[in-house]
């Protein structure tokens, strides 16, 4: 009965829409409706008002500023007291004579270490996408092995310098990562072949890459200018009596009375920003996290809007020209309210990760005990919401819809045929995210250990380097992860909505994730999704047999012989 309903409403969408005509590759123009665009003037109107105001305050800003918070300034008595001792707020005073401390020197001396790091970890980057293109399999078990391998090069140092209980824990860890992966090693193989997917995926789209890290750049821009307007609002001030200041002497200040043991010196002044610097900064540092926000749902968006075009195009599809291009345009024009409205979702879900990290790290006693519940039924929630809106974005990508009917649909997708509503699997971020962290924590103590060796820079300088090298090769494999683990995030959308067709675009993309599936479901689901099976027809694996989605811009099999 089922089938039959399911027939019937398909029928009755293609003789309704018979006429239509939906574009089948990235050089047809289809014209989608804007949506959710509420939120995009909520967005709009709140980066004008941050800029405006950041502009406006320039003009209150001391000339001056930097001489009226110097150290100098603020322990000088006579700074913010006039000659009776009255505290007083001063916004202008007489210049304080300083000595200017040139400092970089050190830099000059690690800036190319710093530049060869840098560039050593844009190569381990794409060796590894390389890697994962050409061997997925090679390179999974390589990321296991080389883990086991840092932890115990770890463990052996620990040794060495006599830390006996750092060199057991992380020979221990060593040991259990090394047993584990061998002992799911079934699992481990799907992790392969689900990375190889998405690698051909980008193999096909190489400027999601370049898009991606535009994307990023020009977060890091904006970011700037958010953080410029907040740093000129709290150049709008004045200099302030210090409350910690109980007696003064010879133009000094001190908290306690003279001859007391503990009595030190402390500041005269400081400085107090303007009454509405306060609520600005806060506004601008929110505004900041949503615009944070999009970028990332921007990401999301044209990653599974491309991924989508290359699940779904005709076999043997090489050229996906201009597909990039197209989903960049929706995402700043029809989507860019719904992904301003997951942006803002996003932004309140990371509100809540710091309040639950914050009454988690403050709570005392039983209380903590309470905090840490509530925290943790929090963070189920918060990764919930992540991942529904998450699938939402692709959905838009996919369909053009607003953002809560994305939502609603691809709940009912997962739904209706039996899949995880969570990330397709954990174990894909789990390993990249991991291999990521520690190949950061190894090339930087090697790069560290290779400057310090050389002997000919100081000893802080190859700290540096090796920490910048850290955190460069930690930023580039995070990166291109996230991009990968967003295609395979993709690519599952895609094969929710092959099952809820009943048709088989990829077929061998359709066993990996038939496999990866039947892992993760629990007997009960298994049972159902049998019979579900064994009630349905054969899938539709023709190529001259196409399946349009009711009410979606979709197709399904080869659109173009429709």
């Amino acid at each position: 009965m089922l089938d039959d309903d399911r027939d019937d409403r398909a029928l009755a969408y293609d003789r309704e829409m018979s006429d239509d005509r939906v574009p089948t590759d990235a050089n047809e123009e289809f014209t989608r409706p804007n949506r959710d665009v509420t939120f995009a003037r909520a967005f709009y109107v709140a980066v004008a008002v941050v800029v405006m105001c950041g502009a406006l305050a320039t003009s209150g800003v001391d000339e001056r500023f930097a001489e009226l918070t110097s150290e100098e300034t603020l322990n000088a008595y006579g700074s913010c007291h006039d000659a009776r001792g009255a505290g007083t707020a001063r916004r202008r005073m007489l210049e304080v004579d300083g000595d200017s401390v040139s400092a970089g020197i050190g830099v000059e001396m690690a800036r190319p270490y710093v530049i060869a790091s840098a560039l050593g970890a844009i190569g381990i980057g794409v060796g590894a996408l390389h890697a994962f293109r050409a061997h997925p399999r090679a390179a999974t078990w390589g990321l296991i092995y080389a883990k086991v391998a840092m932890l115990g090069t770890l463990a052996i140092m620990f040794f060495a310098d006599g830390f006996v209980v750092g060199g057991i824990v992380f020979g221990l860890f060593a040991a259990f990562i090394l047993w584990w992966m061998r002992a799911t090693s079934d699992r481990v193989e799907l992790v392969a072949k689900l990375l190889g997917a998405a690698s051909s995926a980008l193999r096909d789209n190489p400027h999601l890459i370049t898009t991606s890290l535009f994307a990023v750049l020009g977060m890091i821009v904006t970011l700037f200018v958010f953080l410029a307007c907040a740093g000129f609002a709290f150049m709008n001030g004045a200099i302030v009596p210090s409350y910690a200041a109980t007696h003064n002497a010879n133009g000094l200040c001190y908290d306690g009375p003279p001859g007391n043991p503990t009595t030190e010196q402390v500041p005269c002044c400081g400085w107090k920003p303007d009454s509405w610097v306060v609520p600005y900064v806060t506004f601008v540092m929110l505004v900041a996290l949503w615009t944070n926000m999009i970028a990332a749902e921007m990401r999301t968006f044209v990653v599974g809007g491309a991924i989508g075009r290359w699940y779904f195009a005709p076999i043997g599809t090489r050229s996906f020209k201009g597909t990039t291009r197209e989903f960049v345009s929706h995402a700043f024009g029809a989507s860019f309210g719904s992904l301003a409205f997951g942006g803002l979702v996003l932004t309140g879900v990371q509100i809540l990760r710091n309040l639950n990290e914050r009454l988690r790290r403050e709570s005392r006693g039983a209380m903590a005990i309470l905090a840490c519940i509530v925290t943790a039924i929090m963070d189920c929630v918060a990764e919930l919401i992540e991942t529904v809106t998450k699938f939402a974005t692709i959905q838009c990508a996919l369909t053009g819809e607003a953002l809560c009917d994305a939502g609603r649909e691809v709940t009912r997708l997962l739904k209706d045929n039996f899949l995880s509503a969570v990330r397709v699997w954990w174990l894909p971020e789990m390993l990249l995210n991991t291999a990521a962290f520690l190949a950061a924590l190894f090339y930087g103590t090697i790069v560290g250990t290779v400057v310090d060796i050389g002997d000919r820079v100081p000893k802080q300088i190859a700290i540096y380097v090796g920490l910048i090298a850290a955190i460069s090769t930690l930023a580039v494999l995070g990166f291109l992860f996230s991009v990968l683990l967003t295609c395979i995030d993709a690519v599952f959308i895609c094969y929710a909505r092959d099952k809820d067709s009943n048709t088989i675009t990829k077929p061998d993309v359709v066993q990996i994730y038939d496999e990866v599936t039947e892992k993760t479901r629990s007997p009960e689901l298994s049972a159902q999704a049998a019979e579900m099976t064994n009630r349905r027809p054969a899938p539709t694996t023709a190529p001259g047999v196409g399946v349009r989605q009711p009410n979606t811009p979709m197709m399904y099999g080869r659109p173009d012989m429709i």
